[in-house]
């Protein structure tokens, strides 16, 4: 399973493989959005960022979310997250310009 930190006032896409790494373990944010993609709820989740139900703002409630993709296959959540990416970039063009980043 990969975790991946999607900020947009400072746009970057970081992905967490650590499940203990600190930065994962501060998602205790309230009203933090996490967004788990896996084999049950992965059409409906693209679907979700295609029609742009999830919006980013420079405010606490839609700054930023925590993607949990999780299919049991590195290269195939890397695809999926490399789509999301192009889907929220076509909304929000500095997400778009955004490099996906490994922390751990």
């Amino acid at each position: 399973m990969m975790k991946v930190y999607v900020n947009y006032p400072e746009p970057k896409l970081s992905i967490h493989y650590n499940p203990s790494c600190e930065e994962v373990q501060k998602r205790g944010k309230s009203d933090q959005r996490y967004i788990r993609i896996n084999i049950d709820s992965v059409s409906t989740e693209l679907r979700r960022f295609a029609n742009k139900k999830y919006t980013f703002n420079s405010n606490a409630e839609s700054n930023d979310m925590w993607l949990d993709i999780e299919f049991d296959d590195a290269d195939f959540e890397i695809s999926v997250l490399e789509y999301v990416h192009r889907l929220i970039g076509k909304h929000y063009a500095p997400l778009g310009k955004a490099k996906l980043t490994t922390h751990c």
